[in-house]
């Protein structure tokens, strides 16, 4: 990402409707695998960014690590008070094998700078523990592509049909994947082809900004509102047929026990 993109993180990601929501999903999923195994999990933040989820997940009494390719997100992660993370490229990381309940990357494998997403899902599978889970979040449809794309470096945007082969071909099995951010998405896709086509264009990428932004209060109050529809609809099996986002949960093959 464009260097100044992770200070905007850091100053959204406590209250922006689209942070909130998304870390709500993932929080909800997480709870119900503890609930299922009996015990707090170890997580691992592939991707970590300046570290919200994993403050999040510690707050819950999990033991929560990251990783980030980024020294500048690492510096937000130390102001947040999280000292389990350590910079790592995802294309060569190396974790513990079979250490893992549960290993979340959050808009990390679109990224230009993951030369093969396959290979890295590879990785990050030897690392789960037999009946592990991948949580992922990642942005798609290629026709959304706009200015926020050029800032935070996007590779490629999917389509669910895509990541599910991909994650599949990594090894992963029992998927479930759905859109996200759907019932914003005509307003979201009108604002980016807009954006694209009639926006102003930076002439150095390294000055184009993201859409990360905190609106009024009222207005992220009801953006919120529409995702924590969205993610009752997900957490109780429903499929949603278009959005900004993909995500995904899978499961390594094999069975992690129960707590005695």
């Amino acid at each position: 990402m464009n260097f100044i993109e992770y200070a905007r993180m850091y100053e959204a990601e406590d209250s922006h409707w689209w942070y909130v929501g998304l870390h709500t999903l993932i929080l909800e999923t997480v709870r119900r695998e503890k609930l299922r195994l009996g015990r707090p999990l170890r997580i691992f933040d592939a991707g970590c960014g300046t570290g919200r989820l994993c403050q999040l997940l510690a707050e819950q009494g999990h033991s929560a690590s990251g990783c980030d390719a980024s020294e500048e997100a690492l510096r937000f992660c130390c102001q947040r008070g999280i000292s389990e993370v350590f910079k790592a490229d995802l294309n060569t990381l190396e974790l513990e094998p079979d250490a893992f309940d549960v290993i979340t990357s959050i808009d990390v494998l679109y990224h230009a700078g993951i030369a093969d997403d396959v290979a890295v899902m590879r990785r990050l599978l030897t690392a789960l523990k037999p009946g592990g889970l991948l949580i992922l979040n990642l942005v798609a449809h290629e026709f959304l592509r706009s200015s926020h794309d050029i800032a935070v470096h996007t590779r490629e945007r999917y389509t669910r049909s895509m990541l599910s082969r991909r994650i599949q071909a990594a090894g992963f099995d029992r998927i479930f994947s759905s859109y996200r951010v759907s019932l914003l998405f005509p307003l979201i896709a009108a604002y980016r082809i807009g954006i694209r086509f009639f926006g102003n264009r930076a002439a150095d990428n390294d000055a184009v900004a993201s859409d990360v932004a905190l609106p009024h209060p009222l207005v992220n109050t009801l953006l919120l509102k529409s995702l924590n529809v969205e993610n009752r609809l997900i957490l109780s099996g429903r499929i949603l047929p278009t959005g900004s986002s993909v995500f995904v949960v899978a499961r390594k093959p094999g069975e992690t026990l129960h707590a005695a």
